[in-house]
């Protein structure tokens, strides 16, 4: 039934008939269908192009910005290889001017050692044959003479000694060692030694240490003791009727660790202004009329201020011409718990009150190669009782010890042709461990007494002699021998 109601409709419709308006209806509206088409696929087509022109400029701005990148990249690997170039250059220029100043500080480090070594030959002849001259009663006319001789060589010595020491301790050729000792008997020991010194110039000399200050620390006495005795000796030196003080004074104790202010003060001549920037520099003194007025090398302060870096501390100056001085610095030492006993630790200081039985008698080797020098010590061994012999060089000397053996005390020198006396030492030490040997050197800088001991040798006397300290050292390494034995 739907079927037939279905072809009835289409049959109808099949008979309607379109006039021309229908006709013309349906066409424009199909045109207008067309153009909103084709509009849509104008907007579409815009909108692809502005894309693809915004695709290409972001394109073309990002190719514009990896060719600056590159060209950057590539002028900065330009300059950056001719900076590394010129670094090169410079480093290498550095370098070379590194080695010059090194190879110049060393030639100079060797020629003062050198000079200060050598001069110390012809100045032992000099202080030792005034010694001699002195000791056999000389006229009286002539005293006067001898001791000024005397005065000379000691400065010269001590000239001699201080630049020994700038130049050790600029060529970093010293260490600092770190042992037990009781620091107030240490400056107590310098203060009783330069009183004498205090009475040339009618100074009043005090020390004052602080109660909490602890009596045994951990540091390098000897060091403090040059530091303290170049101090003391300029101030009482440069003062006159006057005051010099040594303030010693305990800041804190931090772990064990004590910092301790060490100040040396007087009311001496004081320091210009324009001066105490220079006063710490080697060879540099107040002006030409103190050196020429007070003398001294100018080393003093330089040596201190050297010394006291070396320690972890840092010299302060304080001056005012006409009024004074005064030097101060912080040194942080460890507490020590050791004891110790005083009046041990002063006799070490004073020179050793032996009896000259120890002396008498005692057959001495002489091992040097200086015809003078032999004479000199010849002279003064034999001049307390003892019988000497002498030989000029090392290997004799070994194949004397090992024949004849019947020495009681090697004079030893360091210095001399063939095998030097350190070797000659060693040798002798494999076949002979009891027989005592006593270096005698004009120290150099490569030298110093920790290892010319371990060599084997007892002791060490430096040249020129001083004659108390070396009939001490003869004295003090026979009695130890005897006591051995």
């Amino acid at each position: 039934k739907e079927h037939v109601t279905l072809r009835d409709s289409l049959s109808k419709l099949n008979n309607i008939r379109l006039d021309a308006n229908d006709y013309y209806s349906i066409k424009e509206n199909e045109r207008i269908d067309l153009f909103a088409q084709l509009n849509k696929e104008s907007e579409a087509q815009q909108k692809t192009n502005q894309f693809m022109k915004l695709i290409a400029i972001l394109a073309i701005a990002l190719i514009s910005i990896l060719s600056l990148l590159s060209l950057s990249l590539y002028k900065n690997n330009i300059i950056r290889t001719q900076s590394n170039k010129l670094l090169q250059d410079k480093n290498s220029e550095l370098e070379m001017a590194k080695e010059k100043a090194e190879k110049a500080s060393q030639a100079r480090a060797d020629f003062l050692s050198t000079v200060s070594h050598e001069l110390r030959t012809p100045l032992n002849a000099i202080n030792g044959i005034t010694h001699l001259l002195i000791e056999e009663n000389p006229k009286e006319s002539q005293i006067h003479y001898l001791n000024s001789l005397k005065f000379s060589g000691n400065y010269l010595l001590t000239f001699i000694n201080e630049i020994l020491e700038i130049n050790r301790i600029e060529s970093n050729n010293i260490e600092v060692e770190n042992i037990d000792f009781n620091l107030k008997d240490l400056l107590l020991n310098i203060k009783d030694s330069l009183q004498e010194l205090a009475k040339v110039n009618n100074n009043n000399f005090v020390l004052e240490i602080d109660e909490k200050v602890p009596n045994a620390v951990i540091s390098d006495p000897t060091k403090l003791s040059q530091i303290f005795i170049n101090l003391i000796n300029n101030a009482l030196k440069f003062t006159k009727n006057g005051d010099v003080k040594v303030l010693v004074e305990l800041f804190g104790i931090n772990e064990n660790v004590a910092t301790i202010h060490f100040e040396v003060i007087d009311t001496g001549i004081g320091i210009a202004p324009e001066k105490q920037q220079t006063i710490f520099d080697s060879f540099s003194q107040g002006s030409i009329e103190i050196n020429r007025k007070y003398g001294g090398t100018g080393l003093g302060l330089a040596i201190v201020k050297k010394l006291v870096d070396l320690l972890g501390g840092s010299i302060t100056l304080q001056s005012e011409l006409n009024k004074g001085s005064s030097f101060y610095f912080d040194l942080e030492m460890k507490v020590s718990t050791r004891k110790f006993d005083l009046e041990k630790e002063i006799e070490l200081e004073i020179p050793l009150d032996y009896n000259e039985e120890i002396l008498a008698n005692k057959h001495v080797l002489i091992v040097e190669d200086n015809k003078i020098n032999q004479m000199i010590t010849k002279k003064m061994v034999e001049k307390k009782g003892m019988l000497t012999s002498i030989i000029d060089n090392g290997e004799d000397a070994v194949e004397a010890i090992r024949s004849e053996n019947n020495f009681d005390l090697i004079l030893m020198d360091v210095h001399l042709p063939g095998i030097n006396g350190t070797i000659a030492t060693k040798e002798i030490r494999k076949f002979n461990k009891k027989i005592p040997v006593i270096a005698l050197t004009a120290i150099s800088l490569n030298e110093n007494r920790d290892i010319l001991l371990s060599f084997g040798m007892n002791d060490v006397v430096t040249k020129p002699f001083d004659p108390v300290n070396f009939y001490n050292v003869i004295a003090k390494v026979l009695s130890k021998s005897k006591s051995i034995a």
